[in-house]
């Protein structure tokens, strides 16, 4: 029995917290760097420890970029402040607005899944479902088809 809790607890713990090599951190300064609304990264000496946002009872929390900790969505600058309703909308992923579809959300069931970012240079792609090169993405969020 001991040993079935220490286990849970060390399962329970990594799942918040991931020590290791981690991109941002090997190209970017000592800080907090977000990699997500809903986790960010501490960087030090090109190491870091990824940070997931706590679930409270009450509410969700993201990422607050100005603040550099977890913050109540309604404190937070789009995208990842303001909450999509996807209580009437198909389950599949959706280009951002906001950040020139550089960032995408997810509905699934009627509920918001939350933002991911495309990595630099890409857009969403509404089509594939996946970042793509703007060259290949139809506008809005790219210029496939487009004359020059």
């Amino acid at each position: 029995m001991d040993n079935y809790l220490v286990s849970v607890s060390l399962i329970l713990s990594f799942s918040l917290t991931v020590i290791g090599d981690t991109s941002v951190c090997h190209s970017n300064a000592d800080g907090h760097y977000e990699i997500g609304c809903r986790s960010y990264v501490i960087c030090t000496g090109g190491r870091g420890v990824i940070h997931n946002c706590p679930d409270p009872p009450a509410q969700e929390t993201v990422y607050n970029s100005a603040k550099g900790h977890c913050d109540n969505p309604d404190n937070v600058a789009r995208p990842c402040g303001h909450w999509q309703d996807c209580s009437k909308l198909p389950d599949k992923r959706y280009p951002d607005i906001y950040t020139n579809c550089t960032s995408y959300y997810t509905c699934h069931g009627g509920t918001f899944f939350g933002h991911n970012y495309c990595n630099p240079g890409l857009v969403f792609d509404s089509m594939l479902q996946l970042c793509n090169w703007p060259h290949n993405v139809a506008p809005p969020c790219g210029t496939f088809g487009t004359k020059k």
